[in-house]
């Protein structure tokens, strides 16, 4: 039984700000899940499933509901990422709405695989923009993205997200700061965050998402990118605990991914 880790759907209201909703994604994702279950496989959402900082956090459910259902049949496992964690302190609570896939929802876990340690969670941990659950420099961003992107009437403009272009001319800003400052970039402070939550768990390997950015360091450290920009990309686990990237092309098909995240 193969393990399918995803991350970053961002799934919203099928509204001007819902990437996941144009240039036929949903319906690739979907037939993504008929490949997962013909490989009789798992699939494990990695966070950022929902994206709760941009819209209404009930439209989104009702809008997706058809989605989650499918998922829940599918015995998905989720963890909650930082845009859909408004609900994760009533995980395993009875607090948390009965709305099949949500009222399952985890915090980061662990599972051996063929003798290996893999651990699994989102990633915001160790991002310094949105480690808090409380609204911070993260969800102001995303706010302000989504009233640009109702004005644009769509979540691309010129071919890219502009989300990524908002957040992109942020974060050089940011990162020289912290450039002059002395302190690591961004990326890699996130990078060694999680390789330290690695190490704590006394894991092997690693699996997360929040980046957007796909791809492995070595044999213990994979990415899983995201579902809402221009290429989806997932991580693959086979039974004898061998992780490998892959992208699901516009024509339903896995290919290989290779990145190098770090060298």
């Amino acid at each position: 039984m193969p393990i399918f880790c995803v991350s970053d759907l961002h799934l919203c209201d099928r509204g001007p700000r819902d990437n996941f909703c144009v240039g036929g994604r949903e319906e690739r994702f979907c037939r993504f899940l008929d490949h997962v279950q013909k490989q009789s496989g798992r699939l494990f959402i990695l966070g950022d499933l929902f994206d709760w900082w941009q819209v209404n956090l009930s439209n989104s459910i009702n809008e997706y509901r058809k989605l989650l259902n499918r998922l829940w049949q599918d015995d998905a496992v989720y963890v909650p990422g930082n845009h859909d964690n408004a609900l994760s302190n009533f995980i395993e609570s009875i607090l948390m709405p009965k709305i099949n896939l949500l009222y399952e929802m985890k915090l980061p876990f662990s599972q051996a695989v063929a003798g290996r340690h893999f651990t699994f969670l989102h990633g915001h941990e160790s991002d310094p923009y949105c480690g808090n659950s409380n609204p911070g420099i993260g969800e102001i961003t995303a706010i302000i993205s989504g009233m640009l992107e109702d004005r644009n009437k769509s979540p691309n403009y010129k071919g890219h997200a502009i989300e990524d272009r908002f957040i992109g001319t942020l974060d050089k800003m940011m990162s020289l700061w912290r450039k002059l400052a002395g302190e690591t970039g961004r990326l890699d402070e996130m990078i060694n965050g999680v390789e330290e939550y690695r190490k704590q768990q006394g894991a092997d390997v690693v699996v997360s998402g929040h980046t957007h950015i796909a791809g492995q360091i070595s044999d213990f450290h994979y990415n899983c990118g995201s579902w809402c920009r221009d290429c989806d990309t997932f991580v693959r686990i086979e039974d004898e605990g061998i992780a490998d990237v892959f992208e699901w092309t516009k024509n339903n098909r896995a290919v290989p991914y290779n990145k190098i995240l770090r060298c």
